[in-house]
C-alpha cells in the first residue's frame, strides 16, 4: 500500500484534485537569536549548479572538463557530480568581484586521502589555492596565496565524520578571507591583496585505494550588502540567504545571519515597516508554489515577531510564487535566483 510521507505531497495532491487544502500547522522554527552569526551567503548569484539539468553520460554543461571525466550519480532527490580520478573541472565563471562568497556541498567518502582544491585564477596564473583533504575521521584545510607574492596563509586539522555531506565555504570581504566548514569558522586572514580573479578551477587528487567524492551544489555570489543601508537607499532588500527545507516553510539554521541583520535594522529604526515577499521558481504546481511562498513569508515574519520581539503590526507578508521571476527557470542558476525573499520598505 502506498503511504503519503509528506504533508507537502498531500497538499499538492489536494490542489490537483480541486479540493480545499486544510490549514497548515505552524512549523516549529530553529532558534535564530542564539545561532552564531558567522557566514553570510553572498546575495547576487554569479554561478550556481545543482546538476539538475545534466543527464547520465553527459559532460556537465556548466563546467569545462580537463583530465578524467566526472560522472553524474542520482538516487531519489540526490544528484551529485562524482569525481573518482585526478583531473580538473572549470565552472563557467569569467570574473569574480572583489567581495564574494563560495559555497559547496560535497559528499566525501575517504578510504585513503581525497583532496579537493579550489583554485582562483588571474588569466592562467594561480592566485589562491584552498585545499580540503578528507581522510578517515579527519579533515585538513590549507590556504595558500600564490600571487602577487607566495604566502602559506594557514592550515588547520579537524576531527570529522563523513557520514553526511560537508558544507564548505569561503568569504572574501574587504581584504579579509574566512574559511568555514559546516557553518563554523575555521580560518580567518586579513590584509589579503589579490589581483582581479578571471577564472576558477576545481582540481582533485586521490591517494590510496579507489575512492570518490561528489559535488551536490556549487555557488559563487557577490557578497551581501548591509541590510539597513540597502533598505534605506533602495527601499527593497533582496536576499538568497534566507533558506528553507525543500518544499517546506521550515527555515534552515544557516538563515540566522541574514535574519539577525534584518532584526537589527528593525530595532535600530523603529519607524521602519516592511512587506515580506516570498518567491519560488516555477518547478511544480503553480497553486502549490503560491501557497508555499506565502507560508515562507509568514515564517520569516513569525521568527522576527516571536524570537526578536518585533511588533507584528510593522510587518506584512505576501506570497508571489513564481509570478515575478528575475531570471530564467530553465537552468539551475536561474531557478536559484528566483527562489528568494524580498523585503520592501512601506
Amino acid at each position: 500500500m502506498f503511504v503519503l510521507r509528506s504533508t507537502a505531497v498531500a497538499a499538492a495532491l489536494l490542489l490537483f484534485s480541486g479540493l480545499p487544502v486544510p490549514a497548515q500547522t505552524p512549523t516549529a522554527q530553529p532558534e535564530m537569536t542564539t545561532l552564531k552569526s558567522a557566514f553570510i551567503p553572498g546575495d547576487k548569484t554569479i554561478f550556481y549548479d545543482d546538476f539538475t539539468d545534466m543527464s547520465a553520460g553527459d559532460a556537465p554543461p556548466h563546467f569545462k572538463v580537463r583530465g578524467a571525466a566526472p560522472e553524474l550519480q542520482a538516487a531519489g532527490d540526490v544528484r551529485q557530480l562524482t569525481i573518482s580520478q585526478r583531473g580538473s573541472i572549470f565552472p563557467n565563471v569569467t570574473a569574480l568581484p572583489k567581495n564574494f562568497t563560495y559555497e559547496a556541498e560535497i559528499k566525501f567518502d575517504p578510504k585513503g586521502r581525497e583532496i579537493a582544491h579550489l583554485i582562483l585564477l588571474s588569466g592562467t596564473k594561480q592566485v589562491l589555492v584552498y585545499s580540503t583533504t578528507a581522510s578517515p575521521n579527519q579533515c585538513d584545510l590549507q590556504v595558500q596565496l600564490k600571487a602577487p607574492k607566495y604566502q602559506d596563509l594557514g592550515r588547520k586539522r579537524l576531527q570529522m565524520s563523513w557520514a553526511e555531506p560537508s558544507k564548505l565555504a569561503l568569504w572574501v570581504q574587504d581584504g579579509r578571507l574566512r574559511i568555514f566548514v559546516n557553518g563554523e569558522k575555521q580560518l580567518d586572514f586579513n590584509q589579503i591583496e589579490m589581483p582581479a580573479i578571471s577564472g576558477v578551477e576545481f582540481a582533485h587528487d586521490f591517494y590510496g585505494p579507489p575512492q570518490s567524492f561528489g559535488y551536490r551544489t556549487v555557488r559563487f555570489a557577490e557578497s551581501t550588502p548591509d541590510f539597513s543601508q540597502v533598505i534605506t537607499s533602495a527601499g527593497r532588500f533582496v536576499t538568497h540567504g534566507i533558506l528553507f527545507d525543500t518544499a517546506s516553510d521550515r527555515l534552515k539554521p544557516e538563515s540566522a545571519p541574514v535574519i539577525q541583520s534584518i532584526a537589527k535594522g528593525l530595532e535600530t529604526n523603529p519607524n521602519l515597516r516592511l512587506l515580506i515577499e516570498g518567491h519560488t521558481d516555477s518547478v511544480g504546481n503553480a497553486a502549490a508554489n503560491m501557497d508555499l511562498s506565502r507560508r515562507r513569508a509568514e515564517a520569516v515574519k513569525s521568527v522576527l515577531v516571536t524570537q526578536f520581539k518585533i511588533d507584528a503590526a510593522r510587518l506584512t507578508t505576501a506570497g508571489l510564487g513564481a509570478t515575478k521571476p528575475v531570471d530564467t527557470n530553465d537552468t539551475p542558476q536561474g531557478r536559484a535566483q528566483n527562489r528568494r525573499v524580498e523585503l520592501v520598505k512601506k
